[in-house]
């Protein structure tokens, strides 16, 4: 990916884990991306161009990152709440089995989840039968900085927002910046320590936990 000026990766296609369709945003991430022409800027503040000198982005379908969002640039992994219905709940237990975070517990009232243990990747209501689980928001957590090499590090939390525009204008804003305000020889992940680029008003981590847990709730 070194001509473009950037890499995209991401985990495989109709995974039956997947939380959220990445498809779709691949696709105009990667339209956006090469209107940049970030190889040139790219090229302006390095040469040679090397490998470690390319941005890297990574798009993952749920919480699961097996396509490694933590070490990248940019993260962007797919979630969906659960949300409690009306109906009725049977006790089988289904939901309680099915979590891997030990999130979920039954008492004499039903289903109870512990939101800060839950990551919403969608285990739960999938395997609901009696339809006491469904999906509830959807959307996309946001990390920043990660990298490997010489001085590894995962990407920090930038929050989480529901749409695909707010995941392209949050890469796309952030890359022109670098571009404008990037040191000779300074790469991406330097920029962001420096810069310590944020989502800004794009997305906030405390109302992001208000509003998942406003979702564990009976609707």
């Amino acid at each position: 990916m070194k001509d473009t000026g950037f890499q995209i990766e991401h985990c495989r296609a109709n995974c039956p884990k997947a939380a959220r369709n990445w498809l779709n945003l691949n696709e105009e991430l990667t339209k956006n991306l090469t209107e940049l022409n970030l190889f040139l800027a790219i090229k302006d503040k390095f040469s040679p161009v090397l490998n470690h000198h390319i941005p890297k982005i990574c798009l993952a379908g749920c919480p699961n990152g097996c396509s490694h969002p933590n070490i990248k640039d940019f993260g962007i992994s797919g979630y969906v709440t659960p949300q409690i219905t009306d109906a009725p709940c049977i006790g089988c237990n289904e939901c309680v089995r099915s979590c891997l975070e030990k999130a979920i517990t039954l008492n004499q009232n039903g289903i109870v989840i512990d939101a800060a243990r839950c990551l919403s990747c969608g285990n739960c209501q999938h395997v609901c039968p009696s339809g006491t689980l469904t999906d509830g928001e959807t959307g996309w957590i946001l990390r920043i900085g990660g990298r490997v090499g010489r001085h590894p590090q995962f990407g920090k939390s930038a929050g989480q927002v529901q749409t695909d525009e707010e995941v392209l204008t949050w890469i796309t804003d952030t890359i022109r910046r670098y571009i404008k305000n990037g040191q000779p020889q300074e790469r991406l992940t330097h920029f962001l320590e420096r810069e310590q680029v944020s989502l800004g008003i794009h997305a906030n981590l405390q109302h992001a936990h208000e509003s998942r847990n406003a979702n564990f709730q009976h609707r």
